[in-house]
């Protein structure tokens, strides 16, 4: 489960279960939750805090991150590495691990990363009675490294510059119930957070939060409410917090 803040991701293993049957959950601080790399970087920061009541061990990996018909794609790759890649975190302490770039991106390119944290099982205490269900969590976190050339924030504030006319939208039927499909043509990626579609005069809320991303050249859908089949105009943020993108559906 995921709470955004405008500079952490609070991360909670939790489930719909009694207290008691939740054994050693962790409770994961990560900050920033949107790390980049500009051209004339080698390498940004990644803090991981552990908030819970033991000791935990984590596994940072970078995967490249690719969207193919509609779907999110990752694929091993030692471009950006994490380092350290494994860490242990004692009860109300913080790590940093240092985000390197191996290798220059081509000018006018961003290329999409996935930093995934996983949780590695601590051995059982066998002092300790074992009750309920031992949790593995997995957290992942977006990263974007780019070129020489590539307009960017200057404060660095979900930094990629998106021209909103390279975002087109329609709604489409998937599995017989009504889609919002975005493409980028752009050459960045673009996200998209507090997403309404205005329908008979109404604006219709799709995303209060962050909705998702859609990567340089790549088509992404997100399911819509039943009744919401004919909307004449989208209004969302993209990328920058002030930015906003709003447009008819295209023909």
């Amino acid at each position: 489960m995921n709470v955004t803040t405008r500079g952490a991701m609070l991360l909670t293993a939790a489930l719909a279960l009694n207290a008691q049957q939740v054994m050693a959950a962790a409770t994961i601080l990560l900050w920033p939750i949107d790390p980049w790399l500009a051209a004339d970087k080698q390498a940004t920061e990644l803090w991981i805090q552990n908030q819970g009541d033991t000791p935990t061990t984590m596994q940072v990996r970078i995967v490249r991150w690719h969207q193919d018909g509609g779907h999110e794609r990752y694929q091993a790759q030692q471009e950006v590495v994490a380092s350290p890649p494994i860490i242990r975190i004692d009860k109300g302490s913080k790590q940093l691990i240092r985000l390197m770039k191996q290798a220059n991106v081509p000018a006018g390119v961003e290329q999409a990363y996935r930093i995934i944290v996983d949780e590695i099982p601590q051995p059982n205490d066998p002092s300790s009675p074992q009750i309920g269900l031992k949790i593995q969590m997995r957290y992942s976190i977006p990263l974007f490294v780019y070129g020489q050339g590539v307009a960017t924030y200057a404060e660095g504030a979900n930094h990629a510059l998106v021209n909103p006319r390279d975002l087109s939208w329609r709604v489409i039927r998937e599995g017989g119930k009504p889609a919002l499909e975005v493409r980028n043509r752009s050459d960045v990626h673009v996200r998209l957070s507090q997403v309404s579609l205005q329908q008979g005069g109404q604006n219709r809320t799709v995303a209060e939060g962050l909705l998702g991303y859609v990567l340089p050249g790549s088509v992404r859908s997100w399911p819509l409410p039943a009744g919401l089949t004919d909307p004449g105009r989208i209004r969302a943020t993209i990328n920058a917090r002030d930015t906003q993108w709003q447009s008819a559906p295209a023909n």
